[in-house]
Order: C-alpha cells, then sequence, then structure tokens
C-alpha cells in the first residue's frame, strides 16, 4: 500500500534483508565505468542529499541503481540531478517503486542489467487517494459548519494526512510532463482493471508505449519466462502476478506470471 510520504518499499523479511545486503555489497565491488556513479539502497532525502553533494561535481554520464524506492520528493530530486547531468540510468538487480517511478524513468539511456527488474506497483494518482482527499475536503468542510458535527472533528484529525495529496500530486504530475513520461504505466496493474497484483513490469514495447525511450534491456525483458528465471523478480517480487505485453494489435495486455 502506498503512503503519502513513501511509495510503498516491499516490507523486508530477515531473509530478503541479508540478500539485499549481499545485492547491494556486490554492486559496490563491481568494476565501476568511466564518469559511473552508484546508488544502492531506499531512496530518503537525507541519503539522495548526500549522495548529490558528494558527486554533484563530477563528469557523471551513468548512474548505477539498486533500490526498492523511498520517499516520492527524493525520487523526484535523483531524477531531476539525472537529467540535469544528461546522465543514463542503469538498472543493477532490481529498481522498483519511487526508483522505476522518478529516477529509472529520468535517464537519457535505461539499461536493464541481465536478471534484474524494473517494478512498479502505485502512485499518489491511484483511486484510494482520490477518494480519501474527497473524504477529509468533505468532513472539513462539515467541522467548519456553525453547528459542527462531533464526529466530523475526529474525522479531520484521522485524514489529515492527506491534505497533503494534492500538492504532492501537481509535483509529480509536473514532473511527469518534465521528462515525457506517461504516468498511467505507474498505475496500470490497479486502475482501471485491477489485477490482484502488488507488483508489475512491463515488456520494453510497453514502456516505449507509454513515454519510457531508449530503453536497453534483455531480448525478452517483461515477459513471463524472464520473470519467471529472475532470481530478484523471485526473491523480492513473488506478489508480482502479471507483466503487461503488447499484443498482436499494438494494444497492451496482461499477461500472468507464475508465482
Amino acid at each position: 500500500m502506498l503512503s503519502i510520504s513513501n511509495t510503498g518499499m516491499v516490507p523486508l523479511s530477515l531473509f530478503r534483508r541479508v540478500a539485499i545486503c549481499a545485492a547491494a555489497s556486490c554492486l559496490a565491488s563491481l568494476p565501476a565505468a568511466a564518469d559511473e556513479v552508484r546508488y544502492s539502497g531506499p531512496l530518503t532525502v537525507k541519503a539522495v542529499d548526500e549522495f548529490i553533494r558528494s558527486n554533484d561535481d563530477k563528469p557523471v554520464t551513468q548512474l548505477s541503481i539498486s533500490s526498492l524506492g523511498g520517499i516520492l520528493d527524493a525520487g523526484i530530486k535523483l531524477g531531476r540531478w539525472v537529467r540535469q547531468k544528461h546522465a543514463d540510468v542503469r538498472v543493477n538487480f532490481f529498481c522498483a517503486s519511487a526508483c522505476a517511478n522518478y529516477v529509472f524513468a529520468a535517464g537519457r539511456h535505461k539499461i536493464i542489467a541481465p536478471d534484474s527488474v524494473v517494478m512498479w506497483h502505485g502512485g499518489v494518482q491511484a483511486w484510494e487517494f482520490t477518494e480519501a482527499l474527497d473524504e477529509y475536503r468533505r468532513q472539513v468542510a462539515l467541522a467548519m459548519r456553525p453547528d459542527p458535527d462531533p464526529y466530523a472533528r475526529f474525522a479531520v484529525a484521522a485524514l489529515r494526512r492527506y491534505s497533503t495529496v494534492a500538492d504532492v500530486r501537481d509535483l509529480e504530475t509536473a514532473y511527469f510532463k518534465e521528462i515525457g513520461f506517461d504516468g498511467a504505466l505507474v498505475l496500470l496493474g490497479a486502475q482501471p482493471l485491477h489485477y490482484d497484483t502488488e507488483w508489475w513490469t512491463a515488456t520494453v514495447g510497453v514502456m516505449e508505449k507509454y513515454g519510457l525511450e531508449d530503453i536497453e534491456a534483455p531480448p525478452d525483458y517483461g515477459t513471463p519466462a524472464y520473470l519467471n528465471r529472475s532470481i530478484f523478480r523471485r526473491m523480492l517480487f513473488k506478489n508480482a502476478r502479471v507483466t503487461f505485453e503488447l499484443g498482436p494489435d499494438g494494444a497492451v495486455v496482461a499477461t500472468p506470471v507464475d508465482r
């Protein structure tokens, strides 16, 4: 489930934490390409600020990243830095949630390394946020009446965290317009149809259809066969029950993935 301050990083068991730490150590030990910088871990405001401060004066041409996501603002800030540098983004192992929404999408050239996955699972434009925001506004109106409903004040306090949804939505909408990305892909597994899946990905053809251009990936990336043999999908994204492919007529179709 999404929250206002966090795009829904996957809950981690001890096994998953160990696996992610191992992946991060592996990434750190790989030989760096010329003008390459690396980011591994959650996207928090503090971590992104420190990363940018450490690398802003370097001639960066590629960001290699491994992240399960994090804070929307942090993801957009790192994405804008990538665009400022005119840098490529290379996904090593996994790039999910805010990483997929805002960082991968920002790359001049987008590279998905073999066995790696880019995963989406929703965003702040989701219908549940619309409903919660509408309810918050309704309860505020009731609480401000001369004869306020006693429940309304309680409801306003309970729903107050949704008061910032409109501003966050405007920030995301402006960013997607800036990078030429149709944010519908971020919501595709949940609306307009709900596929009972926590995570989803898509083939290169589908990503291009939604405005993500210049993608380099394994030939069968995003197909069920690819996902079923990807260790990172099987280890971290078992609840990715569908992927999206292009049908014979060019339409986007959902394809089941084995659990």
